[in-house]
């Protein structure tokens, strides 16, 4: 394993892990409602892959390491639909967001990022690539589409109306926090996903590199609102 891909696994990814799960801890100890189960699972979805890429990394089995890589990258973007759930439950008045349409939302999007799965050659990740995932413009395409129309831009689009509607600057200052959160995410999924189309190992540790100061963004997430969760 060479440095740029230890310290992607091992530092970032593993750091992102361990700090995900203890948000997911903080924000369940103040309740068990609809918005801090959606906070929640957005956490631990991110925790239970960056867990799996660690467990993969020292593993050399072609299909093995193929379902694995696919499955820390399902739960990379599925985590995305939590986050637009409950951007959703705040701005919507309930008899909308109902829980029959949060499930419809939940199943749609998880059957459409499934999709990736059938791309032929998607993914390659075997002793060919050295290990690391090298995913086709196609694969990468599907997702950036996906992801961005059904999930990041509505959640960009409705977080920004919520900001507005603030009358109280506090409110206005908590919610900035968390939308530099959500970006400091888009801007990892985007950066990542790139990372491993382009499959360049200067670009791979460049990112690494570039991606871990996002930690500290993503602890925004909870800070502006997780903490207010009761």
């Amino acid at each position: 394993m060479d440095f740029a891909r230890f310290i992607q696994i091992y530092v970032v990814q593993g750091l992102f892990a361990l700090f995900f799960l203890y948000m997911a801890y903080l924000v369940l100890k103040r309740g068990k409602k609809a918005i801090n189960l959606y906070l929640s699972s957005f956490y631990l979805s991110v925790t239970i892959g960056g867990v799996l890429n660690m467990i993969y990394a020292n593993i050399f089995d072609p299909t093995i390491v193929f379902i694995m890589h696919f499955m820390t990258y399902y739960l990379f973007c599925f985590s995305m639909v939590f986050i637009l759930i409950f951007v959703l439950i705040l701005i919507k008045p309930a008899n909308q967001i109902n829980f029959r349409l949060q499930l419809l939302i939940l199943i749609i999007f998880g059957l459409l990022i499934l999709g990736l799965l059938f791309i032929p050659n998607g993914i390659i990740i075997n002793a060919t690539t050295n290990w690391k995932p090298n995913w086709s413009w196609v694969f990468f395409l599907y997702s950036f589409i996906i992801c961005t129309i059904i999930i990041i831009f509505p959640t960009i689009y409705y977080s920004i109306k919520i900001y507005i509607k603030f009358e109280s600057a506090y409110l206005k200052k908590k919610w900035k926090y968390f939308l530099i959160g959500i970006f400091a995410y888009f801007f990892l999924y985007y950066g990542t996903s790139l990372s491993n189309t382009l499959n360049h190992d200067t670009f791979r540790v460049i990112w690494s590199l570039i991606s871990l100061p996002t930690l500290i963004a993503l602890y925004l997430i909870y800070y502006g609102v997780g903490r207010q969760l009761e």
